[in-house]
């Protein structure tokens, strides 16, 4: 059975390539090799042979680009995997999204077409699990600093025009007052 503290070894590839430009394919086998055998030393099957089928499925789900030269191959983050990553690190219960208000609201203004449904579903989709507020059908707040990982999310996935991320302390007194009843209520 799998113990729910191990990472899956799709997210352990994910993870090593997170901020990186890119890594060469016998770096990240070798790493994610070497955390398999730590957490089941018993595994009937071999580490090498399972990290290497997770990285051709990445390539083949178009989560990992594949990048080929004389001496080496290198992996680097597709936006899918880069998308995948962030669902992973928002769905953790450990994930470090900061609970107190630093002073600021981060305002998402979305205007994604119809023909967009699956982008316009999946920043749906990660607004919610990053616990925004949906103000009006296409406006979304949230008192928390993640502004970063919206901005991110927007240049990945080619949405400049179609989504707009604000950052301000100003807002009126009683709209102010009305966030700070849904939010403490979502805490509760």
């Amino acid at each position: 059975m799998k113990n729910s503290s191990k990472k899956s070894i799709q997210e352990l590839i994910l993870d090593f390539l997170s901020g990186k430009k890119a890594a060469r394919s016998d770096e990240v086998t070798r790493y994610v090799e070497a955390i398999i055998e730590d957490q089941d030393e018993e595994r009937k099957v071999k580490p090498k042979y399972l990290v290497n089928r997770a990285i051709k499925q990445m390539i083949e789900g178009e989560m990992l680009h594949e990048h080929e030269t004389e001496q080496s191959s290198f992996l680097s983050l597709s936006s899918e995997g880069r998308h995948k990553l962030r669902n992973i690190k928002l769905s953790a219960r450990n994930h470090l999204v900061p609970t107190t208000w630093d002073g600021y609201w981060r305002i998402i203004i979305l205007d994604i077409k119809e023909d967009q449904k699956t982008q316009r579903d999946a920043v749906r989709y990660i607004l919610k699990k990053a616990q925004f507020v949906q103000l009006k059908s296409s406006i979304w707040i949230s008192p928390f600093p993640l502004e970063h990982m919206m901005i991110n999310m927007k240049e990945d996935l080619g949405l400049e025009d179609e989504l707009m991320v604000i950052v301000t302390d100003k807002l009126d007194s009683g709209t102010e007052a009305l966030l700070e009843r849904r939010f403490t209520k979502k805490e509760d």
